[in-house]
């Protein structure tokens, strides 16, 4: 939850000047727009632009004509954009802050003393801006400038939304007209957004995609606040605290704003006489500065609004999501996922019986790009599919609730066995999902009755299995584990044991998904076995757990199965934390605090392509190939002196080094020679120049 734990003044306007507008940060420094009276058509006054450093003295001012409601920093030229003129007779002028001076106004190539451009956002080498006093259906309201960010002569635009388009409603789930009678801000989101808000109507728009081909909008009206408030500046954090600077016009000043429980969902806006907190799927406003609170208990007038994170608190960032691939003609509902060999296996379940009476299921490799490399039919339902990383083979698990069966797939040869049957039949319990690991494989096992019953089991057969696939409980119904949240040791919540998963220290992520329960099993089937728990908070009461990993890197793309869309999506992001979980939770993918349970969705309607995502189900994440490595802050333990440790070495090319998935310990056990004597426990191995090892981007420590 949001909550406010400082406010003061930064700075009031200079004498001569008033009523602060736009603000934009550049190099550390806040940059503050005073409208000062002038005429939004230009016809009269002037605004001042102020630079001030953080702690509010000015380090320079600057004199434009007209009525400069839109400024912002241009990060990849390190100029101001000064926007005059909203409502009529625009032009834009140009600050270069090293050497103090204002450019010429540039004027536009279409000129209308009744509309203007209100603000700007740079993007990816593109300058986006909205377009104000729309009139009739089909007035552009969001514009492309054609310039190139260092403009020169007539400013040309191309159109990129306009009055009367659709969008979808996040609040109904409708496709309906956006509101767009009164086109304003304009920010950038932290994944790529655009933020466009429409002052009047107090709706903000989601543009996803802006300007190509793909583009989404998507649009929330505020809800709880006077009807005329206004809407102005509309932002999205890319941390869990940090500083929001907000100009309260009607008090001449700038106030700074530190805030904690922050939500990268959703949107924080400047509404009427307040500033606060916006739900996308619900508009509900909840404000966190008003004249109950600010300095004096004054707050008139709440417009520009920027955001800076504090240090280390950032948090996980989604920065491109996109639909790597849809379901093949007559196949459906996509659920588990696994990479293998730099493809990705879907399995496609059609609707067929979870207790394999009726149906099949469709298993489809796609390469990188989306391209079906094959595809495999199985009879049943194959909710378990896994790559095996010391044969090459993928297991595709039939029918988990009933007569289940294992089939296994050589991707070689394109050859599926005969279904492997286990040694304890049931009509009503099956296995879910598999994990390999230390050459030991483990199975969850569904639908507990009694105490006592297994839940997660070893297969004791190996891993080429032949005849009845035999196993031995390790976790049974009923056990007690560490309940992360609470501190204590309580019955571990199993009844509805789901997906299982292997964490980068070689734990089992286990999921009791009615339960919502997230189950770590650390030193899995040996006698140092040890279970803790978490229960996941901040989700409906039987949204339903699936699939739950942990990363090995700050950054890399997770792979996801929206089961209820049909597809499956790519999804980039930054900022991961190694600690926590990520997880499938109903109709939404995001992070989840093992130690609080605390839900935070990185990817839902609000965000996926098209602004759909129906239903959250297989997970798997690959790192990005240069990102910080991370494994060292996971119970590293790596300890060459007996060959213990964690870890697995899942993208190894190297047939000298050892199996892909293998212990990564064990992966360099015989390599330790390479490394000089040395009483210092530190030191940093390099195994890329050894036998040109390709590691998995893990940092290793030899004890």
């Amino acid at each position: 939850m949001t909550q406010i734990d400082h406010i003061s003044t930064m700075a009031v306007a200079p004498a001569g000047d008033k009523s602060p507008d736009s603000i934009t940060v550049a190099n550390g420094d806040i940059w503050v727009a005073y409208t000062n009276g002038a005429d939004s058509t230009g016809l009269s006054g002037h605004s001042t632009v102020v630079e001030y450093d953080r702690s509010g003295h000015i380090d320079h001012s600057y004199q434009i004509a007209g009525y400069v409601d839109g400024l912002k920093f241009d990060p990849y030229t390190g100029q101001i954009w000064a926007l005059q003129n909203q409502d009529g007779n625009s032009t834009l002028s140009v600050i270069n802050p090293e050497d103090h001076t204002v450019s010429a106004p540039l004027s536009y190539a279409d000129p209308s003393s009744t509309r203007g451009y209100d603000d700007v956002v740079f993007t990816h080498g593109k300058e986006f801006m909205s377009f104000t006093n729309p009139v009739n259906p089909g007035d552009p309201t969001l514009v492309q400038l054609t310039n190139g960010n260092d403009p020169d002569g007539a400013l040309k635009t191309k159109a990129i939304l306009h009055f009367g388009d659709m969008g979808l409603n996040l609040e109904t789930g409708k496709t309906e007209i956006i509101p767009q009678n009164d086109p304003d801000s304009l920010k950038l989101a932290p994944n790529g957004d655009l933020l466009f808000s429409s002052g009047s109507d107090q709706v903000i728009i989601d543009v996803h995609d802006a300007g190509t081909s793909h583009q989404t909008v998507a649009f929330t009206q505020v809800k709880g606040v006077p009807a005329g408030a206004g809407l102005d500046d509309v932002v999205k954090v890319n941390a869990s605290a940090g500083t929001f600077y907000i100009s309260d016009t009607a008090d001449n000043r700038v106030l700074t704003v530190h805030a904690t429980g922050l939500n990268p969902n959703d949107y924080y806006a400047s509404v009427g006489d307040a500033f606060g907190e916006v739900d996308p799927l619900t508009g509900q406003f909840t404000a966190l500065v008003s004249a109950a609170n600010a300095p004096g208990f004054k707050f008139g007038s709440a417009h520009g609004v920027e955001f800076v994170a504090d240090r280390n608190a950032e948090i996980a960032q989604v920065d491109h999501i996109s639909t790597l691939a849809v379901a093949p003609a007559g196949d459906k509902s996509p659920d588990s996922i696994t990479v293998a060999n730099g493809d990705i296996w879907v399995a496609y379940t059609n609707g067929a019986d979870s207790t394999g009476l009726s149906g099949h299921s469709t298993v489809v490799e796609y390469d990188r790009s989306g391209h079906i490399d094959h595809s495999y039919q199985i009879a049943g339902y194959v909710d378990g599919l896994k790559f095996d990383p010391y044969t090459g083979d993928i297991w595709a698990l039939q029918n988990q609730d009933g007569n289940s069966t294992l089939s296994v797939i050589n991707p070689e040869d394109h050859t599926i066995s005969a279904p492997l049957s286990y040694a304890d039949p049931s009509a009503t319990r099956g296995y879910d999902d598999v994990v390999f690991t230390h050459g030991k494989e483990f199975m969850s096992f569904t639908n507990p009755v009694n105490p006592g019953d297994p839940t997660l089991v070893q297969l004791t057969n190996g891993n080429d299995p032949d005849g009845a696939l035999k196993t031995k409980a390790i976790l049974h119904f009923g056990d007690m584990g560490l309940n992360l949240e609470t501190g204590k040791t309580e019955i571990i919540p199993q009844n509805d044991p789901d997906s299982l998963k292997l964490a980068p220290n070689g734990d089992l992520l286990f999921s009791s998904g009615s339960d919502q329960v997230i189950i770590d099993v650390h030193d899995a089937g040996t006698a140092h076995q040890s279970v803790s728990f978490t229960q996941v908070k901040g989700v409906p009461a039987g949204a339903g757990l699936d699939d739950v990993v942990k990363v090995d890197a700050s950054a890399g793309t997770f792979y996801l199965s929206d089961t209820a869309d049909n597809r499956v999506l790519t999804v980039h992001a930054t900022g991961l934390n190694p600690n926590d979980y990520y997880a499938s939770v109903g109709n939404a993918f995001g992070e989840v605090d093992p130690h609080t349970g605390k839900f935070t969705a990185l990817v839902s309607a609000a965000n996926a392509p098209g602004f759909k995502f129906g239903s959250a189900h297989g997970v798997e994440f690959v790192a990005d190939h240069n990102p910080e490595a991370l494994v060292d802050t996971v119970k590293d333990g790596f300890v060459f002196g007996n060959g213990g440790g964690a870890g697995s070495l899942t993208n190894n090319d190297d047939p000298h080094i050892a199996p892909q998935g293998a212990s990564v310990a064990d992966a360099l056990l015989h390599l330790s020679s390479n490394v000089p004597d040395t009483p210092h426990a530190d030191i940093q191995l390099d195994a890329s120049l050894v036998h040109d090892a390709k590691l998995d981007l893990h940092a290793f420590h030899l004890m």
